[in-house]
């Protein structure tokens, strides 16, 4: 056997190996506790099971990472195989990684070190524990990237359709994902055509005429289907991503603190690191690589930047920072390309990044699932009328009301007939602290005229509390004017 083949193979040998180690990383913190992970951790199950059971998702959302959780829901169950499909989905972003580093910095070995901080990262593990969604997403984001270069490289049918067949998953995977690869393709496809020599008189005009119309096409699809397709009103959630309060230290999320071994911020240094390499060797890559290497050096400063506010919980900020190991791998892969005549230079780097990339508590921001809520969820279904619509105001307890009770949930009152609702109120929750509920449910368990308030907490009363519409109301009258304009606003988490 020939030298690049066996290198071929020992390359195969290795990046099987590290994603079956990113995997088991994974599933290790997956697998803790018997019941789903994460703020959304319910979510997942509920959606492939509604996937298996009526050939359709419960929520609108984009629908191809379920559809990929779907097989192992079969060989399993909906838990199991959301698990499943979050774990391997996040780990296999080993591979476009490696391929794209492998492009970005001139060779294997920093294919490898690309490899090593996309899948063993600690932002990445965190995708597949709390937003597997995002995960998975991205890691087709970057098999479209990896493809895209390829097409670039050496235009052809296949590979262009190899390339858009992964553009088009993407964006039928996560939003953030999908926009990351227009952001990325667009520059870049139209910076290749016109280092060829291309794009010139006619053609740069009906190139530049179909990338608008193709752009305006997806924009149209937003708006028919925003739960699904990224969409205009999506831009919304850029308001308030800039602060006058600066973190210089750059946490996913602010408060309560998520710094997740401070990726944002070594993704901006290491950022500036690669663009230095670029200056160097202005002139040593494919033009399309120049580009894609500049968006992702670009990416990396701005997740660093101390402008950014990571306070919301819910807003794109924190969306945005647990990516980072993206342009970290890529970044990454182009610093050290300064040495990629000697590959193994790279394999050496790579091998330490995952053992000291592996000693990350990996449980960092891991939301649990408290049995007593689990109990009260599955007791509920023998209290609520079957056509009832449960109003919950945090998300992690409505969707698992919806997988134990099967019942229909929503978090938005206004949404469903006043006839039909009732609300499970979690008033011992820190979301509650500061508008006690207490005395006021006190006072309704007294009052024989109203439906009294049911206690399904198996441990604490008030930990867990079904009401009628119209004792709700009730209840209202009874707080003080500053409880009742935030109970009556409703806000969810």
């Amino acid at each position: 056997m020939n030298k690049p083949a066996v290198a071929t193979s020992a390359a195969v040998v290795a990046l099987g190996a590290l994603v079956a180690w990113s995997f088991w990383l994974r599933w290790d913190v997956l697998t803790s506790s018997p019941f789903p992970l994460g703020i959304d951790g319910y979510y997942y199950p509920v959606q492939v099971r509604g996937l298996l059971a009526h050939g359709h998702l419960v929520h609108p959302a984009s629908p191809l990472a379920f559809w990929w959780m779907a097989p192992f829901a079969l060989a399993t169950d909906p838990i199991a195989g959301a698990k499943l499909g979050a774990a391997l989905g996040g780990a296999l972003v080993a591979l476009p990684a490696y391929g794209v580093g492998a492009r970005l910095g001139g060779g294997r070995g920093a294919g490898f070190v690309a490899a090593a901080l996309a899948t063993c990262s600690a932002t990445s593990t965190y995708l597949s524990i709390e937003f597997a969604k995002q995960g998975i997403g991205l890691t087709l984001a970057v098999a479209a990237v990896w493809a895209l270069l390829r097409a670039l490289e050496q235009p052809s049918r296949r590979r262009i359709a190899v390339a858009a067949g992964f553009a088009l998953a993407t964006l039928l995977a996560h939003k953030l994902a999908g926009a990351l690869v227009v952001i990325v393709a667009v520059p870049a496809v139209i910076e290749e055509a016109r280092g060829r020599g291309a794009l010139r008189g006619r053609r740069l005009v009906y190139t530049l005429g179909a990338i608008v119309a193709a752009l305006g096409a997806l924009a149209v699809l937003g708006l028919v289907f925003p739960e699904r397709l990224a969409s205009p009103a999506d831009l919304a959630l850029a308001r308030g991503l800039v602060t006058t309060d600066l973190r210089w230290d750059a946490p996913v999320l602010a408060g309560p603190s998520l710094v997740l071994g401070h990726e944002p911020l070594w993704a901006g240094v290491v950022a500036l690191a690669a663009a230095t390499v670029l200056l160097v060797q202005r002139a040593e890559r494919p033009s399309g690589a120049r580009v894609v290497a500049w968006i992702a050096i670009a990416l990396g400063v701005v997740l660093a930047l101390p402008v950014i506010d990571a306070t919301d919980p819910q807003g794109l900020a924190m969306r945005l920072r647990v990516a980072a190991f993206v342009p970290l791998a890529l970044c990454g892969a182009i610093f050290i390309g300064v040495a990629r005549r000697w590959w193994w230079i790279g394999a050496i780097v790579a091998l330490a990044l995952v053992v000291v990339l592996a000693q990350h508590d990996r449980r960092e921001g891991r939301v649990l699932a408290h049995p007593a809520l689990v109990a009260a969820s599955a007791a509920l279904a023998d209290h609520v009328p079957a056509d009832a619509v449960v109003v919950a105001s945090e998300r992690h307890v409505a969707f698992m009301i919806e997988w134990y009770a099967d019942a229909a949930i929503t978090l938005h009152p206004e949404s469903v007939p006043y006839a039909r609702r009732v609300r499970v109120l979690l008033p011992l929750s820190p979301a509650s602290a500061g508008f006690p509920l207490g005395r006021a449910l006190a006072a309704a368990r007294r009052d024989p005229v109203i439906d009294p308030p049911i206690d399904l907490h198996p441990g604490l009363r008030d930990g867990f509390v079904l009401v009628t519409e119209p004792t709700w109301e009730w209840i209202l009258t009874q707080l003080p004017p500053r409880s009742r304009r935030h109970w009556e606003a409703w806000p969810t988490i």
